[in-house]
């Protein structure tokens, strides 16, 4: 996969998990090699909706899209501070394996998809 485009990171802006964290991957990324686009201000039609607020999603600058982990590694893989991390996850299978599981369970609970589920009367799209 090549490196040298931007990818696009797809977020729930209404998580305030999701909108911090976000917020220091910006700051991160001050080369630029990230757009950011907020599903909760502009839903993007490409892709289920309800599958992007419950797992992270990301386009990688060949168009392919990422989802779940794989799309936090393909993140990091842009951000100075998350790059050896994001190398030594996809090399070392048991501790990648250890981490999609933690973040998966994590992921199920944060507040904005709480929240969502609740509104939608519980539903799991």
């Amino acid at each position: 996969m090549r490196e040298d485009g931007p990818i696009t990171v797809y977020y729930d802006g209404l998580c305030p998990v999701c909108s911090n964290e976000v917020a220091t991957y910006r700051w991160l990324d001050r080369r630029g090699r990230i757009r950011w686009q907020d599903l909760a201000a502009s839903p993007d039609d490409l892709f289920d909706l309800e599958a992007a607020y419950r797992l992270l999603h990301v386009r990688d600058c060949e168009g392919i899209l990422h989802v779940g982990f794989a799309a936090h590694l393909l993140m990091w893989q842009h951000l100075p501070g998350f790059r050896l991390l994001a190398w030594t996850l996809r090399r070392c299978r048991p501790s990648a394996y250890v981490a999609e599981r933690i973040y998966l369970w994590l992921t199920a609970r944060r507040p904005g998809l709480v929240r969502r589920q609740r509104v939608a009367g519980g539903s799991h799209a």
